[in-house]
Formats: C-alpha cells, sequence, structure tokens
C-alpha cells in the first residue's frame, strides 16, 4: 500500500508534466517506489496505469515477494530491447528519466535506441519526493538513531590512550551492528588530536594521546534507513583554546535548534550557527554548510547551506552540525539529526548528551 501511494503521487506529477512514462535506474529511487532491496540489479519502467520491475533471473522470487505493485519482467537490467519492446507497447512518447543518477549506458541507450521517446529529466523531481519523509520512514531513523546513541556510549571506556582511532571505529561499528543496524551509514569518523581539523578525517592507526581531542562522526542503517552524528570528547585536560572552541560551536548549534522557525530557508538557518562563530573570530574555520538532508542516503534532500533558498518542509530530516577546524591545533564539531515540525525541532540523536565531556 506504501509503494502505491507513492507511484500515484509520481503519477500525479506525470499528468501535470504531460510525462508517459518514468525510467527508473538508481537503487536508491527504484527501493523507495518498490520497496526491491536488491540494490543495484533492477530497473522500473511506470506508465501512467501499469508498472514494471525489469530484473534478472537470480532476483525473480525476490522480486515477486518484494514488490506485488509491479508487473516482473525477467530479463538483464542492461537489456535495451526489453525496455523498447515496453515502450512501444504502451505507446510512451515521453519518458522521465533521473539525469543525475543514470548510467551513461543506459543515457547513450535512451539517446540512441529510443529516437522515438522524447526524453524529460526528473531528478529535481525525486529529491522532493523524498524529501519529505513519511511515518514509517521517520520510524526507522529515530530506531538508527537510537542504536547509534547507544553503541557510542558502549564504547566511552574505549576512548583512552593508547587506543588507535581504527580500534575505535571497528568497536563501534561491532556494536552497532550487535544492537541491531544492518550496516553503517558512511565511512566511521575518528579523528584525534590534530587530525581533527579535518572534518572527514576517516580512523587511521593513529593512537590517541592524553590531550587529544577526539571527533567521531558515524551513523547506522536500520531497515535501508541512515543516522549520522558526531560527538567531539576530550581525552584527558583539553587545550585552552578548544575549550573555548568547544563551548563556541555548542553555543551555535543550540542557537540554531532553537531559532528555527517553520517555513524557514535552509540559508537562513546556516546563517544563525554560522553568525555566532564567524562574530567569535572562526568564520573561515567553518568551511562547510551547517547541515544536510538524511533519510535512504546519508545525504540527500535539504541542504542547510547559504545556497538554499527553498522552505524546509515539515517532516523533513536534516543534520545540524556546526564545526570549527584550526589546522595545526585540532577541531571540534558537534551533529545532531532532526525532524522539522511546525513547531519547531525534534532531535533524533538526543539518547547522547552533547555537553562537554573529558574522559
Amino acid at each position: 500500500m506504501l509503494h502505491r501511494k507513492r507511484i500515484e503521487r509520481l503519477r500525479e506529477m506525470m499528468k501535470e508534466k504531460y510525462i508517459f512514462g518514468v525510467y527508473v535506474t538508481s537503487p536508491e529511487n527504484v527501493f523507495y517506489l518498490s520497496g526491491f532491496t536488491g540494490f543495484g540489479d533492477a530497473r522500473l519502467l511506470i506508465g501512467r496505469t501499469n508498472a514494471w520491475l525489469i530484473t534478472d533471473s537470480r532476483y525473480t522470487v525476490q522480486a515477486a515477494e518484494e514488490c506485488p505493485e509491479y508487473t516482473l519482467v525477467t530479463a538483464n537490467a542492461e537489456n535495451i530491447a526489453t525496455l523498447e519492446e515496453l515502450l512501444r507497447k504502451e505507446m510512451i512518447c515521453t519518458l522521465g528519466f533521473e539525469n543525475e543518477r543514470i548510467a551513461y549506458r543506459d543515457y547513450k541507450a535512451l539517446k540512441e535506441r529510443y529516437d522515438f521517446v522524447q526524453l524529460a529529466e526528473l531528478d529535481g523531481y525525486f529529491t522532493e519526493l523524498r524529501d519529505v519523509k513519511e511515518e514509517d520512514e521517520l520510524f526507522c531513523i529515530e530506531k538508527a538513531c537510537q542504536i547509534a546513541c547507544r553503541s557510542l556510549y558502549e564504547v566511552l571506556d574505549d576512548i583512552r590512550p593508547g587506543t588507535a582511532e581504527s580500534e575505535i571505529a571497528a568497536e563501534l561499528e561491532y556494536r552497532m551492528r550487535k544492537n541491531g543496524a544492518s550496516g553503517k551509514s558512511f565511512e566511521t569518523i575518528v579523528a584525534s588530536g590534530k587530525r581533527s581539523a579535518m572534518p572527514h578525517g576517516v580512523a587511521s592507526d593513529k593512537k590517541i594521546e592524553n590531550g587529544d581531542a577526539v571527533t567521531i562522526d558515524f551513523g547506522c542503517i536500520y531497515k535501508h534507513y541512515c543516522s549520522d552524528m558526531t560527538r567531539t570528547f576530550f581525552v584527558g585536560r583539553p587545550d585552552a583554546e578548544l575549550e573555548s572552541i568547544y563551548r563556541i560551536v555548542y553555543e551555535a548549534q543550540i542557537a540554531a535548534m532553537e531559532g528555527y522557525r517553520f517555513g524557514m530557508t535552509g540559508a537562513e538557518l546556516d546563517a544563525i550557527s554560522r553568525e555566532i562563530i564567524t562574530e567569535k573570530g572562526y568564520g573561515p574555520n567553518f568551511g562547510h554548510s551547517l547541515g544536510h538532508g538524511v533519510g535512504i542516503e546519508i545525504h540527500e534532500g535539504a541542504a542547510i547551506s547559504r545556497r538554499n533558498t527553498k522552505a524546509i518542509q515539515k517532516d523533513t530530516v536534516f543534520s545540524i552540525e556546526p564545526g570549527i577546524y584550526v589546522e595545526g591545533l585540532g577541531g571540534v564539531r558537534i551533529e545532531d539529526l532532526v525532524v522539522a515540525g511546525e513547531n519547531g525541532l525534534r532531535i533524533l540523536t538526543s539518547d547522547f548528551d552533547k555537553k562537554m565531556l573529558v574522559l
């Protein structure tokens, strides 16, 4: 029933734009519209009244069980003859496609083989379609956040002098799986000491030292939906400047959360944190955006950045993650995942406190 509603929303757009069919190739959008979990091995063709899932014989049983709304077509997903037959049979003369995601071989086939079809670019539409989360999606994301918070608590004792960043990452990923996750959302970041000035400093063999700032940015997947959070800890007495930086980042994040108003744009929300950090003299050290959308993918939909002038929609899930990074010294980032509502933001990663913690 859930996927049928999504298909109907897509068909409403098709009618508005005079599109007779939509060809879906990215695994994420295939899953969103069908529930098919054989990532990378299926294509969808959605017409105004019929819908087909094209996959090979390895996945026919799985597809039949997971995707009852679709007519199953057994063929190689790259079999352009199969698609051509369906397009001609259904008299699809205008075909929407994911212009920013489609593989070159698929695009080339559409251009060269299907000269009877007019192509329409649709990638922005799928972004908007997935940006506003449904109740079941919010449940899965929140569950992933709860697993992540619990797992981080369980590895706190490992964050000590002599432990390698890679060991902390490995233990954290193990704990997330043990606590119910199907995997990690992205490559776990554990950056300590001077490496904490690297916003995307994935875990290395460097060992934690006394006095280090340790930034851990990580997430897990629950039923195909991601979590994302960051905490920065201090091992032993922190450097005075880094301690001050922590307080600034904390203030900037709290200000954004409390300053959010329904209908404000991503740029307006970004400006709240950025203004505080700039006033404290660290504007050039906050180089990334304040946040990004999260869902089936770790980066999707809403951009909480200086360039986004679109209003944040109700039930959009996104991160709020200000950071300050000083080369040669270290850095601090605090990140929470939130869902937008008409009366404020609901924090999904609140199970793990973000006040400064010295281990």
